[in-house]
């Protein structure tokens, strides 16, 4: 018997040891949840109601936790500057420009063409992608309007010049800067049935925003005697823009500034004369009757 447990005293010394060490364990991790564990509240003196409380969980002291594991807290970073999207885009400082781009009647479908002057590539863009580390808000038949640095900008034919952008600045509202969120035309001032004084914050606000704009009303091609003529409106909405300067249900827009719109190309060519114009002349056809408005630009 005796050499038997002599063989095999080292299975006890084995338990002995394991034993010990569980011991050591639970003592320390009695230590440890001491330290970190939320002081227990004050018992109430009044009497337990029938409905027991719900328990309560129990929360950790980070920063005492990062005392005593030595490891560090996390450091919160600041988030990206945000456009504003109540400001007029500029043009951008990037040294890209605008090859191309096929507009989608859905937005999010809308692609453009970039090209990147400092390596010759040419980069394919939606909205939600980015050149360089600017974002693509919209894409439109001559421009891609972008977020930089924090403030819109647009790409267009001419690349920039490559200077970093300025900070972005707080606008301040007036009768040519419409404040954010206003409905269309709200600056809009109506002389007589046919002069109108416009903000050039308004105009351009809807050069910038066409998708919004055809919305407002429904626009088809006009014929007479199997040939173009303009375009026609209706179902003008009563809070629109074309409501705002004059135009109603059943109009034909024939000219503008003297530009015949009877072709998609003409309407393209007058929509990049407008950018800078100070006066705009509409020809309009109302029931057989020719009437003329103008809109001074301010």
């Amino acid at each position: 018997m005796e050499l038997v447990f002599r063989k095999y005293f080292w299975v006890v010394n084995f338990c002995f040891v394991t034993l010990a060490a569980l011991l050591a364990a639970k003592t320390v991790n009695l230590f440890l949840e001491a330290a970190i564990a939320p002081a227990p509240a004050a018992p109430s003196t009044r009497f337990p109601s029938r409905s027991a409380a719900p328990e309560r969980r129990a929360t950790l002291d980070l920063a005492r936790l990062s005392q005593l594991t030595g490891i560090p807290l996390p450091v919160a970073t600041e988030d990206e500057p945000k456009p504003d999207m109540s400001s007029e885009p500029v043009r951008t400082s990037l040294r890209v420009k605008l090859l191309g781009t096929l507009v989608s009647s859905t937005p999010s479908w809308s692609i453009a063409s970039v090209l990147d002057m400092s390596n010759q590539k040419a980069q394919t863009v939606m909205t939600g992608d980015r050149v360089q580390n600017a974002e693509v808000l919209q894409i439109f038949r001559d421009r891609v309007i972008i977020a930089n640095n924090g403030r819109r900008e647009y790409i267009g034919a001419e690349p920039g010049d490559g200077a970093p952008p300025p900070p972005p600045i707080a606008t301040t509202k007036g009768v040519s800067e419409p404040p954010a969120g206003a409905a269309y035309g709200t600056g809009i001032k109506a002389l007589d049935d046919n002069n109108y004084e416009v903000p050039r914050g308004e105009v351009d606000r809807a050069l910038a925003n066409l998708n919004d704009l055809a919305m407002q009303a429904r626009i088809v091609p006009a014929f007479k005697d199997g040939q173009a003529e303009g375009f026609k409106l209706f179902s003008i909405r009563p809070d629109s823009l074309y409501s705002k300067i004059g135009i109603v249900n059943g109009d034909v827009i024939k000219r503008i500034n003297g530009f015949e719109m009877n072709s998609p190309e003409k309407a393209l060519e007058v929509y990049t004369k407008l950018k800078d114009a100070n006066r705009i002349d509409i020809e309009v056809d109302r029931n057989g009757t020719t009437l003329r408005k103008t809109y001074n630009v301010r």
